[in-house]
């Protein structure tokens, strides 16, 4: 048997076991952050793949594994940092600034990708939640220069939220002047073969260079190995150089260098600046951007021979950077043959060490429902999820019905007086309205939101009957040079299908797949959570934890609650409820108050503070309270000393289709930032406000009168 045909052998056998465990190494490594100077993380990540004390640190971070002595002497490196941000200031009213540190910011879009989404920020104590602050798309029409219209956002215009009121607040989670800030990592395996997170080819090349150096140590090449992981290489490249002073010098040094760009087709590919090896799969390609320079040459360098390696990746400097886990195997065999050890056998992938866990969701039965709440998807028309959750949340008394347009109903209680309550199950989201050729799914957009927020990020195809898929929103066309926030055409998700009929033959159905983001809620600090969908999961929440604790037996009054449908693209599910329901009383919407309580807004409309309590909408687009039912709301509040307000916002509510037959609608509320975004926010105590006032409307007898809400000052 020759050495190559061994070879080959070895590296088959090799690939199959790393096609399992691979990808879940990659999916754990990017999770991490290391933002530039700050790279502790991904650091202790990568020790943690070895046995203690078999790397070394010196005293800028980088880590070092040295391997064998004599000659030749070869350096394999590979960066740890990636682009990120710092708290560049923390204002009086608990929002944060931030700007960029070091380089890597690559693209027209860069900085739009962080608007509008999840960040990590990372204190001394740990990592700490927080999201990029969004207009709520709900006043765009209200805005002197809608948000359409606007050139790509900048970082000069971000705010971060973290649930904090003033500074001192911001201080107690730990969070500080200067603490870096990343996007928070959702990396996405997607067909099996892609894996995508922001910076994932750096990430990738981390990943690869442990996962050889761990063969390189079971059989060592001949001469002198040194394998870094270096730091601070966007901040002045200080990292790599130090290394190369201490080690050096180097008869060859092979470095990945994230500059070597190309498109990647997922069949195994590597990029060199040269020709190094006969591999398969080598594409040679030269950097976009020049390399920085030390002042001085290195001379530990100037005998070397240099040879850059790099990864091909799709939709590149987005947040769903996609790398083809092929290429990864590629590119640790290039690896390997740098060492000079070509034919060093990859025994197993490392096993993914536990990382640094952010702060749980609050462990109260309103933040435990919510979160249920949230998880389960449900984009207008396709709420059957949502619906089935609910329905086994109801207590054993409940005799809960679902009507023709899958409205969920439950009637209780008895008397002359009907009072209706009615929250919306379903959220925003796309339904695929074509398939291309080749596989792309283009979609069309079910209610209103900004779809550049959507834009380069994690997706998921809901299949009716099947499991969801994952896959990634794509960025624009033109994404690099784009000169408008908001793109042309429609939005499209590559979920790996190579052609329409392979995507049809997954289940994707025209007009049926759902396509939504991830999501799950996220606390910010210790009242406060962010997550896609709290309209109107939320309200969907008040009224489950309101029948908690009531007595259906001991109502003065006839109760009916509708969990409606289709609210979001034309009130559909309350349309055809309200027919059978023409009889009450009083309609009483529970939806979200979209809010100016947020930096971006005017204070001026809308200004209904989170953390003050419930809110009744008087004012909306389509409504103008009646005088004596709001009168009478405020009774009750006062009655009981629950925190409310009043105000006037945009949209309208499924109480619209109940006015058709004469039913004055009284919408209730909570106040929410960032509506329709996938980082809405909402304060737990003004929900807890709500569940209150809809037990009191339901128990009270008549109101004595109203005391009006305490005038708010005006930030």
């Amino acid at each position: 048997m020759t050495r190559q045909f061994t070879f080959l052998l070895l590296l088959s056998a090799w690939a199959l076991s790393a096609q399992a465990q691979l990808p879940a190494l990659l999916q754990s490594y990017a999770r991490t952050s290391a933002v530039t100077g700050r790279e502790e993380e991904a650091s202790r990540f990568v020790e943690q793949l070895f046995r203690a004390g078999t790397l070394r640190h010196d005293r800028l971070g980088n880590l070092v594994l040295v391997l064998g002595s004599g000659s030749p002497r070869r350096l394999l490196t590979a960066p740890l940092d990636e682009p990120g941000y710092v708290v560049s200031q923390i204002q009086a009213n608990g929002y944060l600034r931030v700007a960029p540190v070091g380089g890597g910011a690559v693209g027209a879009l860069y900085h739009q990708f962080l608007e509008g989404h999840d960040v990590r920020i990372g204190t001394a104590s740990g990592p700490r939640n927080g999201i990029s602050t969004v207009p709520s798309s709900h006043y765009d029409n209200l805005r002197a220069a809608p948000e359409r219209t606007l050139p790509p956002f900048s970082w000069q215009a971000a705010f971060l939220d973290v649930g904090a009121n003033s500074a001192a607040a911001v201080a107690q989670q730990g969070i500080h002047l200067l603490d870096p800030v990343a996007l928070e990592k959702k990396p996405v395996l997607v067909a099996q073969q892609w894996i995508a997170a922001p910076a994932m080819r750096e990430k990738a090349a981390v990943v690869a260079l442990a996962t050889a150096a761990q063969a390189l140590l079971a059989a060592p090449p001949a001469g002198t190995t040194i394998i870094a992981w270096t730091t601070l290489d966007l901040l002045n490249g200080k990292g790599f150089e130090a290394v190369a002073n201490q080690y050096g010098p180097f008869n060859e040094v092979y470095r990945f260098d994230r500059n070597l760009e190309a498109e990647a087709q997922g069949t195994g590919q590597f990029l060199a600046d040269q020709e190094f090896t006969s591999l398969p799969g080598q594409t040679l390609a030269q950097p976009t951007r020049p390399a920085r320079k030390p002042v001085l040459p290195n001379t530990q360098l100037a005998s070397s021979h240099t040879y850059l390696l790099g990864l091909p990746a799709r939709y590149a400097h987005t947040p769903v950077e996609a790398v083809a886990v092929a290429d990864v195997q590629q590119l640790i065999r290039a690896w390997l043959v740098a060492a000079g050890a070509p034919g060093a056998a990859v025994a197993q992938v490392p096993t993914p060490p536990v990382l640094p866990k952010l702060p749980a969701p609050a462990a109260t039965p309103e933040a435990q429902l919510l979160a249920g709440l949230v998880g389960q998807y449900g984009v207008s028309t396709a709420e059957t999820p949502v619906r089935e959750f609910i329905a086994r949340q109801l207590p054993a008394w409940a005799k809960p019905t679902t009507d023709q347009a899958g409205n969920l109903t439950l009637s209780f209680g008895q008397g002359k007086k009907h009072l209706v309550f009615v929250a919306h199950m379903d959220e925003v989201g796309f339904v695929v309205d074509s398939i291309r050729p080749d596989g792309r799914l283009v979609l069309s957009m079910k209610g209103g939101a900004f779809p550049w927020l959507w834009e380069a990020q994690p997706a998921l195809l809901h299949r009716p009957g099947q499991a969801d898929v994952p896959a990634v929103f794509e960025p624009r066309p033109q994404y690099l040079s784009a000169t408008k926030r908001a793109a042309t055409g429609s939005l499209t998700v590559f979920a790996g299908y190579a052609s329409a009929q392979q995507a049809q033959a997954a289940g994707i159905q025209v007009g049926r797949t759902t396509v939504t983001m991830p999501k799950a809620v996220r606390p910010l600090g210790p009242n406060r959570a962010a997550a896609r969908g709290l309209d109107d999961r939320a309200g969907c929440a008040a009224l489950l934890l309101s029948l908690r604790h009531l007595d259906p037996a001991k109502l003065p009054c006839r109760v009916t609650y509708v969990w409606s449908t289709g609210e979001e693209i034309g009130l559909l599910g309350a349309a055809y409820a309200s027919q059978s329901l023409r009889d009450a009383d009083v309609v009483y919407p529970i939806d979200t108050f979209v809010s100016s309580d947020a930096p971006q807004e005017s204070p001026a409309f809308g200004y209904c503070p989170l953390g003050q309590g419930a809110v009744i909408r008087v004012v909306e687009s389509i409504n103008f309270a009646r005088r004596d039912l709001v009168q009478h709301v405020h009774a009750l509040a006062d009655r009981q000393h629950i925190a409310i307000q009043e105000g006037m916002t945009v949209g309208g509510t499924d109480g619209m289709e109940f006015m058709n037959y004469g039913i004055p609608s009284v919408p209730l509320s909570w106040p929410g930032r960032y509506s329709h975004s996938p980082v809405e926010v909402l304060d737990y105590r003004d929900l807890t406000s709500l569940v209150r006032l809809l037990g009191a409307l339901q128990t009270e007898g008549p109101a004595a009168p109203a005391r009006r809400p305490t005038p708010r000052s005006r930030p």
